[in-house]
């Protein structure tokens, strides 16, 4: 008779790579921009502590393949001065709190100038063509004029400057096993 499976691990500490992955997978490339433009850390604190209230935002996910502990369901929540990360992996839950302090020495650590520079600009092109989306066929003969005519470039394009704006933010905030940064 073999001896019963051990229970996981509850509530042990984050590790390095989770606590960079809490912070990657926070934000999208236009929030990692809104909150690089943030001088303060005080004033980067109060914008997370907004996006954690927005009832709109994703507050869990899980890892994708590739990642560590593919397949993890990861939760942030609300926590004074940070966010309560926590991991719910096959080996156990993990959870700690990140703060906003940390958060942002760990963007500033990898954030240049030329990477700054190239986030500002992706997130800036991709927000002004999805402002130039026309969202139906009114000025089109029919709606198959319209998807060939409108949608389907727009759409190339709306999916070209969305990976030029991730790519930009892995720059700054790489997965824990990171592929080489183009710039």
């Amino acid at each position: 008779m073999e001896p019963p499976a051990a229970a996981p691990a509850v509530g042990t500490a984050l590790t390095g790579d989770d606590v960079r992955m809490a912070v990657r997978d926070f934000f999208t490339p236009a929030q990692l921009a809104a909150f690089v433009d943030l001088p303060y850390n005080y004033q980067r604190a109060q914008w997370g502590e907004q996006q954690l209230l927005d009832p709109g935002r994703r507050l869990r996910m899980r890892r994708v393949p590739g990642e560590p502990e593919a397949g993890a369901l990861c939760t942030w929540t609300r926590a004074p001065r940070g966010f309560t990360y926590e991991v719910e992996a096959p080996a156990g839950i993990r959870s700690g709190l990140v703060a906003w302090v940390d958060a942002s020495e760990l963007i500033d650590q990898r954030l240049t100038p030329v990477r700054y520079g190239a986030l500002r600009q992706a997130v800036d092109d991709e927000g002004g063509h999805e402002r130039a989306y026309h969202r139906g066929p009114t000025p089109f003969r029919d709606p198959e004029a319209w998807r060939a005519l409108a949608y389907e470039p727009w759409s190339r394009t709306a999916a070209r400057l969305a990976l030029r704006a991730s790519a930009a933010k892995e720059a700054i905030t790489p997965a824990p096993h990171p592929q080489p940064a183009l710039f």
